[in-house]
C-alpha cells in the first residue's frame, strides 16, 4: 500500500541532498551568474529524475490497492483502468525528460526562464511551485517539469541578486536553504494533488 511517511522521507532526502550540492556550488564559484546557473541544473534535473520514480512507485501501490478491492474484482473492471491508462496521463502532463531543457536553452536566455516561469504564475494565479504543478495537472500545458522547476529556481536567484553586485556566500547560501526548504514543502502538497487526481480519475471509470 501507499505510504506517504515513506514519500515523504524520499523527498526530504532528496532535499537535504540538493541543500548539500547547492552549499559546495557556492562555496568552489565567486561568480553569482555561475553559481546560479549550477544550482538551477542542479535542482532541476535532481528533482525531475527523483521525482518520476517516486511518481512511478506511487502510482504501483494506489493502482495495486485499486485492483484488489471489491469493485475492480472482474475482468472487465480491470480492463477499464487499463485502459484509463492513468499513469500515463499524469507522465505526459509533466514530460519526465531532462534531456528537453537543452532544447529550451538553446532558445533561451538565462533570465528567459524567469519569464517564463513568471507567465505560468499569471496563469496560475500563483508563484510557488507547488502550485504551478498542481495548474500544470489539470490544464494542457506543453512545458517539461525540469524547465517548470528551472524557472522557480532562476526566479529565486534573479530576485535574490537583483541590485547585488557580488556574491555574499553565506546570505545565499542561508537563501538557498531556506528556498529548497520551501520547495520541499511544495513537493509533498504537489504529490498530494497528484493522489487526488488519480482518485478522480479512478471515480470517471464507469
Amino acid at each position: 500500500m501507499y505510504n506517504k511517511e515513506i514519500l515523504v522521507g524520499k523527498i526530504e532526502d532528496m532535499f537535504k541532498e540538493l541543500r548539500i550540492q547547492s552549499s559546495e556550488i557556492i562555496a568552489i564559484h565567486s561568480d553569482a551568474t555561475t553559481a546560479s546557473k549550477m544550482i538551477v541544473d542542479a535542482v532541476s534535473s535532481e528533482t525531475t529524475i527523483r521525482s518520476k520514480t517516486l511518481l512511478t512507485d506511487m502510482y504501483a501501490c494506489l493502482s495495486e490497492k485499486t485492483l484488489s478491492s471489491p469493485s475492480f474484482s472482474d475482468a472487465e473492471r480491470k480492463s477499464l483502468f487499463y485502459g484509463a491508462n492513468i499513469r500515463g496521463q499524469i507522465l505526459s502532463k509533466y514530460q519526465f525528460d531532462i534531456t528537453t531543457i537543452n532544447a529550451f536553452q538553446n532558445g533561451l536566455k538565462y533570465k528567459e526562464f524567469d519569464q517564463l516561469y513568471s507567465s505560468l504564475a499569471v496563469a496560475a494565479g500563483t508563484a510557488a511551485i507547488g502550485g504551478i504543478l498542481k495548474y500544470v495537472l489539470v490544464n494542457a500545458i506543453n512545458i517539461p517539469i525540469v524547465v517548470i522547476i528551472a524557472g522557480a529556481v532562476t526566479a529565486f536567484c534573479i530576485s535574490f541578486f537583483k541590485g547585488i553586485p557580488l556574491l555574499n556566500k553565506t546570505a545565499f547560501r542561508k537563501a538557498i536553504d531556506e528556498f529548497l526548504t520551501e520547495t520541499k514543502n511544495e513537493f509533498i502538497l504537489w504529490f498530494d494533488e497528484i493522489e487526488g487526481y488519480y482518485n478522480k480519475c479512478i471515480d470517471k471509470i464507469d
